[in-house]
């Protein structure tokens, strides 16, 4: 009975090695976590777009539904990430996004208050959304950045370009919304976008041209990239000139399409990748 019990025991104990050291099970889940935290990073931004269209828009009920999706989207992910499972769970640099995250929590939940309670938000705390908006997206790109490290997993160039393209889309959408719908945004974002919006809108119109110049020439593909580049041709100018007709609403809008159609053709690289493995 013994010697049975001490077999056993050795076996399980061999099994969870093998079962650890295989980088296949080991590593099987990365590309769907790599793509959840880059839909986190996005998502912190569309949660800042959305604060700013709410309190731009006194109140606006339809922005505070869409910060209330987006933050229990964004948690959703957060409690996929750092399951036990997950190949992100021991990084040493997801401890830092936890913490990022529930800092931005906490100022976005005492604005909306603010707002609704007093009609209005303390200035300071409005800049310091801003902040710690990029600074979750910077320590979320530690943690994606650290598990392709660690992975080794080789990502397509044009999944990496759509996903640079929508946190770029995001973060031009959220300060065009700052600057188009509140005094506060006039001062107060401009760190939002390193290099500010032209900038970013150069390197977005960059990466959109190496998309459609080096991508696939599949039908469906090449159209939706057709439409993105229509849609961002629609909102670049009203983007560059922020001060002159303000069009939050549309931007805003156009923004989120773009997004969702860059997330097609992200998925659709994606799979071709795995496809070819």
């Amino acid at each position: 009975m013994i010697k049975k019990a001490l077999k056993l025991a050795c076996s399980t104990i061999a099994l969870s090695f093998l079962l650890a050291a295989n980088p296949a099970t080991a590593d099987a889940n990365t590309p769907e976590t790599l793509k959840r935290i880059y839909e986190m990073r996005t998502l912190a931004y569309a949660i800042l777009s959305d604060y700013y269209m709410f309190s731009g828009l006194e109140g606006d009920s339809r922005y505070n539904r869409e910060i209330e999706s987006n933050v229990k989207q964004f948690e959703h992910r957060l409690t996929q990430i750092t399951d036990s499972g997950a190949p992100s769970a021991k990084l040493s640099t997801l401890a830092t996004a936890i913490s990022k995250w529930q800092s931005y929590k906490r100022l976005l939940e005492t604005n909306r208050a603010d707002f609704l309670t007093q009609g209005y938000a303390n200035a300071r705390l409005v800049s310091e959304l801003s902040d710690e908006a990029v600074a979750l997206s910077n320590s979320l790109g530690a943690v994606y950045d650290a598990l392709i490290s660690e992975s080794g997993i080789k990502l397509s160039q044009f999944t990496q370009y759509t996903r640079d393209m929508g946190i770029i889309i995001q973060t031009v959408t959220a300060e065009y919304a700052a600057r188009s719908t509140s005094s506060l945004g006039q001062v107060n974002v401009i760190t939002i976008n390193e290099g500010g919006m032209d900038n970013q809108g150069k390197k977005f119109s960059a990466l959109l041209q190496k998309l459609k110049t080096e991508g696939t020439s599949e039908r469906r593909i090449f159209k939706l990239v057709d439409q993105v580049e229509v849609k961002w041709e629609f909102i670049a100018k009203s983007i560059a000139n922020y001060n002159e007709n303000a069009v939050p609403f549309i931007v805003s809008s156009y923004g989120d399409r773009i997004t969702s159609d860059l997330e097609t053709i992200e998925e659709f690289y994606s799979q071709q990748l795995q496809a070819k493995k």
